[in-house]
């Protein structure tokens, strides 16, 4: 049976405060200032991706941000899933990016 790899999420790739060159993969109306690992945890779990949280990790880029990442089920292109994560974080927000 093949198994379902997972697909990790870095804040950065949601940071509305960074550019396509510094890390961020979201258009920036699906992305949002200063996310943290918890949000997308609830996010991705609003979605039903099944997130799991791994805290004190490093991005390579920003070494010395302990942001964390979180693993979610690989269910769709990244880019698709980035864009669902990142709407959702808004809607939690209130609509405020």
């Amino acid at each position: 049976m093949k198994q379902n790899k997972k697909i990790i999420i870095w804040p950065i790739y949601l940071d509305l405060s960074r550019t396509r060159n510094e890390g961020r993969l979201t258009p920036k109306e699906f992305s949002v200032k200063s996310p943290k690992a918890s949000e997308i945890v609830k996010a991705a779990d609003n979605l039903g991706l099944h997130p799991e949280i791994y805290q004190n990790k490093v991005h390579p880029s920003i070494w010395w941000e302990k942001t964390g990442y979180v693993a979610i089920d690989n269910i769709g292109p990244k880019s698709d899933l980035l864009r669902r994560i990142g709407k959702e974080i808004i809607r939690m927000r209130g609509g405020k990016q």
